[in-house]
């Protein structure tokens, strides 16, 4: 017999700052402990999107453990987890990987929400006999394919998002001709071959795309070619810091929409100038926790604060990203009656929807078809909506 506990990295731990007290809470005594393995950045300038994450996947399993865990074939299963610091780097993350593969018994790992460190675990992770659960971008070019039949994204791709935010963005604005401003870079031509084509399904025009160089910090000469042109707003992208310039040059010089899509997750650049435009929609990934009224929102946010001791921050959010999944992968164990047959517990959970805080389900190649929030700002109002992935 076993008691289910929390195998933690101490320093990684404490760097990052995570509170572990809740989860070294005792548990119930069980008949099997499942080691899960987790690697996040924990530390470094990717730790605003990791450690959240991180706290999520931990709160999520400490929930399921306190309750007595899951029944497998009639037995009590609780879960453990071992963690390793990733630090935001690719070499880092590779050696983290290594280390939580050297433990056999682990099957299942969780973690790494950006795609330099991210690729670099999963092409080892791919190569081993472990079910991956991910939630970095470029994971989506490995679903589907040798190697990634294992690995799960539970975010959706750009392509599911546009889906769900551009038809929603477009009702919110009432937008009708829009043009597009992006830095010149390979991602903003991918997103404009994504997001043009759904906006002219929606009815928008869209006579106007240009590019800037990514240093510019001085919008006017690529801004005056949207001027007096009948537009109606503006699609921008892709940094908080870049839009809020933008929509402070905008306000600056005139003759230009005071309506803005933003293909970002974050409010802060519409906020700042409220009272100077008219509309400001922008993607919320997993749930609003600033805005929204949800009550299982509400009820998550009471629990996190209780669990990591903390206050939610605008990066909170991330806290979602594989929390309802781990209620999935728990539920899939019951129902394939195996806590090692990851092929049948990946199966079942990308067979399942599963109403969390999240709506989450997952295609055969485990793309995400979650649904999303969009934040919205209106005539001074700020909320939110949910928008559907189908």
């Amino acid at each position: 017999m076993k008691t289910g506990a929390w195998t933690n990295k101490a320093a990684a731990i404490a760097a990052a700052t995570l509170t572990y007290a809740a989860a070294t809470t005792t548990m119930a005594i069980a008949d099997q402990t499942v080691r899960i393995g987790m690697v996040n950045s924990l530390t470094g300038p990717h730790s605003g999107f990791d450690l959240p994450a991180s706290e999520g996947t931990l709160m999520a399993f400490h929930e399921i453990n306190k309750k007595g865990g899951i029944t497998v074939n009639g037995e009590k299963v609780t879960f453990e987890i071992v963690s390793e610091d990733a630090q935001s780097k690719p070499d880092v993350a590779v050696n983290a990987a290594q280390k939580i593969l050297q433990n056999d018994d682990i099957r299942i790992v969780y973690g790494i929400m950006t795609s330099g460190p991210g690729m670099a675990a999963a092409t080892l992770f791919s190569r081993s006999e472990v079910l991956y659960i991910g939630g970095f971008t470029l994971l989506d070019t490995l679903l589907g394919k040798p190697g990634g039949e294992l690995m799960i994204r539970t975010l959706n791709s750009d392509a599911a998002v546009a889906q769900s935010f551009v038809p929603q963005s477009v009702k919110v604005l009432g937008v009708k001709k829009i043009g597009i401003i992006l830095p010149n870079e390979d991602v903003s031509r991918s997103i404009v071959e994504t997001y043009k084509p759904l906006l002219e399904k929606a009815g928008v025009e869209v006579p106007i795309v240009e590019y800037f160089q990514p240093s510019t910090t001085d919008f006017a000469p690529v801004l005056r070619k949207f001027q007096n042109q009948g537009l109606d707003g503006l699609f921008v992208g892709t940094n908080d810091a870049v839009v809020e310039a933008i929509v402070r040059q905008t306000t600056e010089l005139g003759g230009l929409p005071k309506k803005f899509m933003y293909r970002g997750g974050s409010g802060a650049p519409g906020l700042k100038y409220k009272d100077q435009i008219e509309g400001f929609v922008w993607q919320i990934l997993t749930r609003d926790l600033e805005f929204g009224d949800d009550p299982k929102v509400q009820e998550w946010k009471k629990a996190y604060t209780a669990f990591t001791g903390k206050e939610i921050s605008p990066n909170t959010y991330w806290g979602l990203v594989y929390y309802d999944t781990v209620f999935m992968m728990a539920k899939a164990m019951e129902q394939v009656g195996s806590t090692d047959d990851v092929e049948a517990i990946a199966k079942a959970m990308k067979s399942m929807t599963y109403e969390g805080v999240r709506t989450m389900r997952f295609s055969e190649e485990g793309r995400a078809r979650s649904d999303i929030d969009i934040g919205t700002l209106l005539n001074g109002k700020i909320s939110s909506v949910r928008a559907s992935a189908e």
